[in-house]
């Protein structure tokens, strides 16, 4: 029996309270019941919210996934692991996969926890009933007249003015590439590496410009995870994000190649990432 078993955090750095999703993904025969570790550890780990998932997969194969929303209230390095992954099989044994081990770190918010505490100042002197500092807030006041005035006439003058044309959006970028990839006939062709490299490429540069998200030392399958929890996307945009990586994670889980259906599904995942999240009403664009 094949099973497979996939681990990921959207963070590895942490601070007292702060919340991080842990999705558990492991694909595995329809048969058997997949198990939901519990990851508890005192105040080490502390879940707030847990849900499992499934879907079927073909040639008899199932997909499970867990999702955690864990939170830690001891400083310092975690390691997130149960050390196995149970399957009860049809006929009631048990079958046992190594837990993939994860680790966070948990920061104080405390810039500086050994600070030495000041003294107590001594007491203010009485001011003088002429503050020396009022001649040079004078001569300051006087010379930014000056320069207003003089900045005033610059203004007024006739001058051109250059109009650029505004950049393009990126949903229209997206759009555009998703077509030029459709174009290319890698779904009637089978070819499912390259159609997906440049699916979740597409996917990727499409977040980062439409939300504002960077993440060079990420790769794009992380940096894609990590944005479908990210609070600077609404609850229904991070649900999309998930979606388009649920379809991305069919290839990498089930142990055989897509054919066309699943390769159209993320193709149609993607482009309704875009349609449904892009500012404007541009949604009149067409899917396979």
């Amino acid at each position: 029996m094949d099973f497979a078993i996939q681990a990921a955090l959207n963070t590895n750095v942490l601070h007292v309270g702060d919340v991080a999703e842990l999705t558990l993904t492991a694909a595995h025969p329809a048969g058997a019941r997949f198990e939901l570790p519990r990851l508890d550890r005192e105040h080490e780990i502390v879940v707030r919210e847990q849900r499992l998932e499934t879907r079927p997969l073909a040639e008899g194969r199932q997909l499970s996934r867990a999702r955690y929303r864990i939170t830690s209230l001891a400083l310092g390095e975690h390691t997130v692991s149960t050390g196995e992954v149970v399957f009860v099989l049809g006929d009631g044994t048990r079958h046992v996969e190594n837990f993939p081990e994860l680790a966070f770190r948990v920061d104080s918010v405390l810039t500086n926890e050994n600070a030495e505490l000041h003294g107590i100042k001594g007491p203010a002197d009485w001011p003088a009933a002429f503050p020396p500092w009022i001649v040079p807030l004078l001569a300051v006041a006087v010379l930014a007249l000056a320069l207003g005035l003089v900045t005033a006439r610059v203004m007024t003058r006739p001058r051109t003015i250059l109009h650029y044309p505004p950049s393009e959006p990126p949903y229209e970028i997206a759009l555009r590439a998703l077509r030029r990839l459709l174009e290319k006939g890698w779904i009637e062709q089978g070819q499912v590496e390259p159609f997906y490299v440049e699916l979740t490429g597409i996917a990727r540069r499409y977040i980062e410009g439409r939300f504002g998200l960077r993440a060079p030392e990420r790769t794009t399958e992380e940096f894609i995870r990590e944005a479908s929890g990210s609070g600077l996307l609404k609850a229904d945009h991070q649900a999309l994000v998930r979606d388009f990586l649920e379809q991305s994670d069919l290839v990498k889980f089930a142990r055989f190649t897509p054919g066309a259906d699943e390769m159209k599904s993320a193709y149609v995942s993607a482009e309704k990432l875009v349609l449904e999240t892009c500012p404007v009403e541009a949604a009149g664009e067409g899917a396979v």
